[in-house]
């Protein structure tokens, strides 16, 4: 806190800040929660009163939703794992196309010269116009600041478009036509944009993505580098579920395609548990310093 500011705490009797991500060694870490220092001018810092706001909806950052670090880990670790069992399913079933990896996508769109490049590029394009659009909508409906009924509510989208895409395999008679794969490919861009829009809004500072590693590497390297502290735990929980996902969905796909395309509802379905159950209701401001 600067000088200024300071001063102005001192004069108003109340000095709040936002905790995360400070060292264990200053004394005030929280490691997600938000804090309060209360202060009280004319005493000494034994004499002042140290508090935490119980359900952490106090002070946090703006794109911060106020929750338990460990339920956090929890959420995005099942979100990792149900990324990576869709990409497996869209990739092996779905002309060759990741619909939680658009970077993959991109990188796709231009290798010409592999085989099945013709078939697979309608396919390409219909997952990254969908994502990037469904994106945009859950952020819409989903802005920072929101209440936690409407996180629930982009989830359980998600939910509901990998529910769609399994009944739709089951029950269309041409699972390798070209409308039919357009149309599972984007039910599950569907659910992987609603859920990269929860994760985004949930996120607190962890470096963390759900439907991606390439940034959680970065986070941890560059963390590691600065000697900063960082959820690693977290963020390496995240790269093996999305693995096991990946390597469960593939397995699945082996034994009976359909049961790669319902892998994914478990956990979507338990992502939905874990946010509904979060006690925080909104997002509030960060303290302006």
């Amino acid at each position: 806190m600067g000088e200024r500011h300071r001063h102005q705490a001192v004069r108003t009797g109340v000095e709040s800040f936002d905790a995360f991500p400070q060292s264990p060694s200053r004394g005030h870490s929280c490691y997600g929660y938000s804090c309060t220092v209360s202060r009280t001018p004319g005493r000494t810092d034994a004499h002042n009163r140290y508090s935490e706001s119980e359900d952490m909806t106090d002070q946090v950052p703006p794109n911060t939703y106020s929750v338990l670090p460990s339920r956090l880990a929890r959420l995005a670790i099942v979100l990792a794992f149900a990324a990576g069992a869709t990409d497996a399913f869209a990739f092996l079933q779905l002309s060759g196309v990741f619909t939680a990896n658009m970077t993959g996508n991109l990188v796709l769109a231009g290798l010409t010269e592999r085989s099945g490049y013709a078939s697979s590029i309608g396919g390409i394009i219909v997952a990254i116009l969908v994502f990037v659009a469904v994106l945009y909508a859950a952020f819409r409906v989903a802005p920072v600041g929101c209440k936690r009924v409407r996180l629930v509510g982009v989830l359980a989208g998600a939910l509901v478009a990998q529910g769609a895409l399994l009944i739709a395999w089951v029950l269309l008679p041409d699972t390798k036509g070209p409308a039919v794969i357009a149309l599972l490919i984007g039910l599950s861009a569907i659910a992987m944009a609603c859920q990269t829009a929860v994760a985004k809004r949930v996120d607190v500072r962890s470096g963390v993505t759900t439907t991606y590693v390439t940034g959680t590497l970065t986070s941890i390297m560059a963390d590691a580098a600065d000697r900063k502290p960082q959820e690693l735990s977290t963020r390496v929980g995240v790269i093996v579920a999305l693995v096991l996902g990946a390597l469960c969905g593939s397995l699945l796909v082996g034994i009976a395609p359909v049961l790669g395309a319902a892998l994914p509802i478990l956990p979507a379905g338990a992502g939905v548990g874990l946010l509904a159950a979060f006690r925080s209701e909104a997002v509030a401001p960060a303290v302006t310093r």
